[in-house]
């Protein structure tokens, strides 16, 4: 259904506030004589404060929205609404209160009063909203599994020929990722809140999308972005492609480009190669002015949804293109234990260099642990009911329920070399490879983390370090894996045995010696995976490495529990 399109600018502006006394008169007038108009008003507000949530960076930002959501919300929506609409019964009576505020902060309270039958729709609508936005954070925050949303009944036909070619850190609001190479299902919302993925068409047409981004395919040959960034490639054979945005649509020509779409609509688009048209989707718009503007190679246009086709030039700026996802183990491999979980490594694949190879475990470079320092007693060995023979291997063997875990660390990473002998001994790792690993495209290393539910889901965090600092060498921080507890191509792994120590292990002759207790770990674990670049630690373009040193970022009370690291041979 098509919504005037004044509407939709009195009702963004209100939501900005940024809605004068005139505005408001008329958004209360069209409310007033059109239901439907406040059932999509209603739509809209969950989509903005959704939004919203999404683009905070910062965790504690969210658990505040969190926290402030879930206060106001009773048991009974019809009890909340009440209760709201008895409070602007209440300010309508005192001359003294304020009236509402929009439903987002503005600096400054809107001018002008709405009318009462303008004021009881949309504080029932926001009601309504916040309502619904509380329940999905809810089952978001929720602390038991995460499961993926049912598909309709009648998934198989919904869905076309559109698949999910490829994901990089991707997380969907309320749901887990839906599966690489599934069918993406047509007309539905996914609200994508960070990471990347790759959408293909049968064509040929491709779409990367960046989050927060919520987008709908619409058919095998289109996809509808309501709000976000996604950069298109139609090659020979997908021309007539197309991107359709609240206000504009954007079509394809044999071409490259790109759009961006703010949460009030306006939509700007570059061009990196070929050409696009765009066209005003708004019927009074088609019926007064031209259909189509031309936009060619090095050509970017902002519209705003104001008038028409009317557009302000913009800097071209071709880094806004993707051309491919990002460098990164992308899947792996296990044998299947008799249990059913993964228990040995056979494979990885990544993508390095913007290309896709598998390697076998047996390809990848072996390390050593050769020095292992920490200040307290805790778990310290993972794997079989007896402690391994070989300390030292523990990190390069292909199992991935066995390891030297839960290391020290700091909460600033190295500036200096750790020092690897004495009493002022640096807490943490090193290792040291079998051969040299040499700096190459994308990951040089792979790194595997035993993870559970109950720990960070994007893993733990670490430090790694050079050995041996010098002048351009630093020490990189990695927080978020490629492949976390959310990924659907993680593996959830075989029981196996925690090996507690009642001393601090201050050395790799102490993990061999000293004494320790074996306890069956009673819930279940995953592997994550994260690539390390040795380019993040300062190393230059086929410079070599002989080891690395490892600390956990001591940034809350989880460690990290490495079960597998190897390095990655030269690219052929």
């Amino acid at each position: 259904m098509k919504y005037p399109k004044h509407f939709s600018e009195l009702w963004t502006s209100y939501l900005e506030g940024e809605l004068d006394e005139r505005g408001l008169a008329q958004l209360s007038e069209m409310l007033e004589a059109d239901e439907a108009l406040v059932q999509h008003a209603a739509d809209l507000f969950q989509t903005h404060r959704l939004l919203g949530l999404a683009s905070q960076s910062q965790p504690q930002r969210q658990d505040q929205f969190v926290r402030q959501t879930l206060a106001s919300l009773p048991a009974d929506p019809n009890e909340f609404i009440q209760r709201v609409m008895s409070r602007v019964g209440d300010a309508a009576h005192s001359p003294q209160s304020p009236m509402p505020r929009p439903l987002v902060s503005a600096e400054t309270r809107m001018p002008g009063q709405p009318s009462g039958g303008f004021l009881y729709a949309m504080i029932a609508t926001a009601a309504l909203g916040l309502f619904a936005v509380g329940l999905l954070v809810v089952r978001w925050q929720s602390p038991t599994v995460a499961q993926p949303q049912q598909a309709p009944a009648n998934a198989t036909q919904a869905a076309g020929n559109v698949r999910l070619a490829s994901i990089s850190q991707a997380k969907f609001f309320g749901e887990l990722s839906p599966p690489v190479d599934s069918l993406l299902v047509f007309d539905r919302e996914y609200v994508l809140t960070s990471g990347l993925i790759e959408v293909a068409f049968p064509a040929g047409a491709s779409a990367i999308l960046e989050g927060p981004a919520v987008f709908r395919v619409t058919s095998d040959e289109s996809l509808a972005l309501d709000i976000g960034r996604c950069s298109v490639h139609a090659p020979d054979g997908a021309e007539g492609f197309r991107i359709d945005t609240p206000a504009k649509r954007i079509v394809d020509r044999g071409t490259r480009f790109s759009v961006s779409v703010a949460d009030t609509s306006e939509t700007e688009v570059q061009v990196i190669e070929g050409a696009a048209d765009v066209y005003d989707r708004s019927v009074e718009c088609t019926a007064t002015t031209p259909s189509e503007i031309r936009l060619q190679i090095g050509e970017a246009r902002r519209f705003t949804g104001l008038d028409c086709l009317a557009a302000d030039r913009v800097a071209f700026d071709a880094s806004v293109y993707r051309r491919e996802l990002p460098d990164r183990i992308v899947s792996y491999q296990a044998t299947e234990a008799a249990d059913g979980g993964a228990e040995r490594l056979t494979e990885v694949t990544l993508q390095r260099g913007g290309r896709l190879t598998s390697l076998p475990v047996a390809d990848l470079i072996p390390a050593r642990i050769d020095y292992f320092k920490s200040t307290e007693p805790r778990a310290y060995l993972c794997g079989s009911p007896d402690r391994p023979q070989s300390i030292a291997d523990l990190v390069s063997d292909p199992s991935l329920v066995s390891g030297v875990i839960n290391p020290d660390g700091s909460l600033q990473a190295l500036t200096t070399s750790p020092v690897l002998s004495g009493a002022a001994a640096t807490p943490g790792f090193a290792i040291q490879f079998q051969r040299p690993v040499r700096n190459g495209p994308g990951a040089d290393v792979v790194f595997f983390d035993l993870q559970t539910f109950g720990n960070p889901s994007d893993g733990d965090a670490f430090h790694v370090s050079p050995l041996a600092f010098r002048e351009g060498l630093q020490s990189h921080t990695v927080r978020r894996y490629d492949l976390t507890m959310e990924s659907p191509e993680v593996r959830e792994l075989t029981k196996f045995h925690v090996h507690f120590f009642d001393q601090a292990a201050e050395s790799i002759t102490m993990l061999e010696d000293a004494e320790s207790v074996s306890r069956a770990q009673g819930i279940r674990f995953r592997a994550l995976a994260v690539g390390i670049d040795l380019s993040d630690l300062g190393y230059a373009d086929g410079e070599s490495v002989g080891g690395l040193f490892f600390q956990d970022a001591s940034d809350d009370n989880d460690r990290v529990d490495p079960v597998y690291i190897g390095g990655l041979p030269e690219i052929q």
